[in-house]
């Protein structure tokens, strides 16, 4: 790129030296290069572009506001409020009914291993209101079974089942115990005994 100096030269114009100085600072003050230009060229550009795209997004939400222009805003919130209440509500049950399902599977669990053989007798002699608050549910359950299980008016809901074996037939004895009960059946139903075919 040529001096400014030098393209006036070409042209017939000489500056004397005295002045060049002064002309130079002069022009630099008053002029801009090529690559002045395009540097401030570039950043107009992306501020046009820029203006573009916040006119693009201006007017998409103008558009999204349209469709809210008839909106009540204060029932619009009452219902955003109600809908938070409903949920912590909801949460609230929720969490309730995983605590009491907890609760009642470690206090049959208990019931089970402390040998109870009347849970719902057992479980109405026991302060549930107690146990549910207890931090050491668990424990506390326990305990309290153990308490149960000594005491005399409430030992008896506690120990091992007894199987009574009865003595007798799952099917039942026809005739007397002594004689072949085929036989007996076989006459019972009319039919030849096979005493009498030997």
């Amino acid at each position: 790129m040529k001096n400014i100096l030098e393209l006036l030269k070409e042209f017939g114009l000489e500056i004397p030296e005295d002045k060049k100085k002064d002309f130079e600072k002069s022009v630099l003050e008053n002029y801009k290069t090529i690559a002045d230009y395009e540097n401030q060229k570039e950043k107009l550009d992306k501020a046009s572009n820029t203006i573009k795209v916040n006119d693009t997004a201006l007017e998409d939400l103008k558009k999204q506001l349209e469709g809210f222009k008839d909106v009540d805003v204060t029932a619009l919130n009452k219902r955003i409020q109600d809908l938070e209440t409903e949920k912590g509500e909801l949460e609230k049950d929720y969490s309730s009914k995983i605590s009491e399902r907890d609760f009642t599977d470690i206090l049959n669990g208990s019931i089970t291993a402390s040998n109870g053989k009347n849970a719902k007798a057992i479980t109405a002699l026991l302060d549930l209101d107690a146990l549910k608050s207890s931090k050491n549910q668990k424990e506390d359950i326990t305990s309290a079974l153990k308490a149960l299980s000594e005491a005399d008016d409430s030992k008896m809901l506690f120990g091992v089942a007894e199987n009574k074996v009865g003595s007798g037939s799952p099917i039942g004895n026809i005739g007397n115990s002594t004689g072949n009960s085929s036989e007996s059946m076989r006459k019972i139903m009319g039919l030849p005994t096979t005493e009498g075919d030997k």
